[in-house]
């Protein structure tokens, strides 16, 4: 049975920019409610962590890792 990490490799990744949009929407919102300003902070600090998923998933995959997965295949 596989465990709640475990990649499911044909579902679709999540549309990033849709979720941050919508998250930008809820800063602006939240910033206007001097309540809620601690809030918009920390949905600000959300929008950084997505910005480094998009650095990360956006970033060329090293030579040396590509070389790794094809020496694991060879059989003997």
């Amino acid at each position: 049975m596989p465990g709640v990490f475990d990649p499911i490799r044909s579902a679709p990744l999540f549309d990033l920019e849709t979720v941050r949009n919508a998250l930008i929407y809820i800063r602006d919102d939240m910033q206007r409610v001097p309540a809620l300003e601690r809030a918009a902070e920390l949905i600000e600090a959300t929008l950084a962590e997505l910005r480094a998923v998009e650095r990360r998933r956006l970033a060329p995959i090293r030579h040396c890792i590509l070389k790794m997965n094809s020496a694991s295949r060879r059989k003997h």
